[in-house]
């Protein structure tokens, strides 16, 4: 996954940009020591969003207030819209990758290396738990305060019912016949990218490959949901490719939300949005519109035609009708009437990954990314704010 596994990269021209930067400031501090006495120089207080971050996940909890996660252990915290961010330390520099506040006290984030930890004080000191793992973990769902799950590299799945005192670790995958045992390796151990719940019994996991997982016990037993989207993925089969492992073409799904128990969506590689009406028992390919408002394209689900899509990294579905997806290099959409997906021109073109989009209610929502792209909406998203912040 671009995102997770370039948790660390910086790009050629931003160190050009460091180096360049740093030449220029020694100089002129050589010229100015040539001249004049020593001068004390009071140091620079570091802002608190910087064009070197990387934004990962977003929690709304309140129309105004919000937290923000991401690369080298940054975690942000405004009370008024993004006006001013408050960096809170939560003692490690590795990535945060997924946040959730269960409610105004108590909360979890995990990332980087098994890294999971809990707030009790309304997320001003976090506590590492021992999450039993040093695998990628890249998201989590409590549907309260004792009840959570995380997903991540390698099928990991987490589950706690004691807020994180213990967990509890499995790998949810497809288990094989034996005649195909020797021929699924490249199939085996997927990574899951997104998980949900919408109660303690009724949630759903999304990965590598298509795979769509659903459970109705509160994990006790998992079954897969999407065989429903095989007979619209009209993937032609490589002479490499056997039958039986047809539905592992699907495309990988990095994002996913529900609105309620029957209504979610997926998304990911290949620009596709997955969506279903009854709880996932069955899933369907969403078209997309070329222009805001226009009408669906005829594109065939699976088959090369035309402009590649650029992948979709989030998806929120949010009040009665809203729905917004974000995704590679400044990708929007938004849910149309229509049913199809159109591109929202009201999110300010930037060539950057959207990574995540979040809403806490049909008016107010954010969309975080990277070089420190944070973006606050408090008209349902016919307007976008930048959120640069103070200290």
């Amino acid at each position: 996954m671009f995102i997770a596994r370039n948790i660390q990269w910086i790009s050629p021209s931003i160190r050009r940009w460091r180096a360049a930067l740093t030449i220029v400031l020694a100089v002129a501090a050589f010229a100015v020591c040539g001249c004049h006495r020593k001068v004390a120089i009071p140091e620079l207080s570091p802002r608190p969003v910087e064009f070197t971050d990387t934004f990962f996940d977003v929690w709304p909890m309140h129309p105004d207030r919000a937290f923000i996660a991401g690369s080298r252990g940054k975690l942000l915290y405004t009370a008024d819209g993004g006006q001013h961010f408050q960096q809170i330390n939560i003692g490690t520099s590795l990535a945060v990758l997924a946040i959730q506040m269960v409610d105004d006290q108590n909360g979890f984030l995990a990332g980087q290396d098994g890294l999971v930890m809990r707030t009790r004080d309304g997320g001003k000191s976090w506590q590492r738990l021992n999450s039993r793992t040093r695998l990628h973990i890249f998201a989590l769902s409590f549907p309260d305060r004792l009840h959570g799950f995380l997903v991540g590299d390698r099928s990991l799945v987490l589950s706690t019912s004691d807020g994180g005192e213990t967990f509890f670790k499995r790998q949810l995958q497809r288990v094989f016949s034996a005649e195909l045992k020797d021929d699924s390796g490249a199939y085996e151990e997927p990574a899951y990218y997104s998980v949900q719940f919408v109660d303690d019994n009724r949630g759903w996991i999304v990965g590598d490959e298509g795979r769509i997982w659903s459970t109705g016990n509160g994990g006790k037993s998992w079954q897969e949901q999407q065989s429903s989207l095989m007979s619209q993925w009209k993937h032609e089969l490589n002479p490499g490719e056997k039958p039986e492992f047809a539905d592992f073409t699907l495309p990988t799904f990095y994002g996913l939300s529900f609105r309620d128990a029957q209504h979610g969506a997926a998304c990911g590689l290949e620009g596709w949005v997955a969506q279903t009406d009854d709880g996932g028992a069955t899933w369907r390919f969403a078209h997309q519109a070329d222009t805001p408002g226009g009408p669906p394209d005829n594109r065939i689900p699976g088959m090369v035609q035309g402009r590649v899509r650029d992948p979709l990294y989030s998806v929120d579905l949010y009040g009665k009708a809203g729905g917004v997806a974000t995704g590679n290099i400044g990708t929007a959409l938004r849910l149309q009437a229509n049913s199809a997906w159109g591109p929202d021109q009201t999110v300010p073109p930037r060539p950057v990954p959207l990574t995540q989009v979040r809403f806490s209610d049909e008016l107010h929502g954010w969309i975080v990314g990277y070089y420190g792209l944070i973006l606050h909406t408090i008209d349902g998203g016919k307007t976008w704010r930048f959120c640069y912040g103070q200290g």
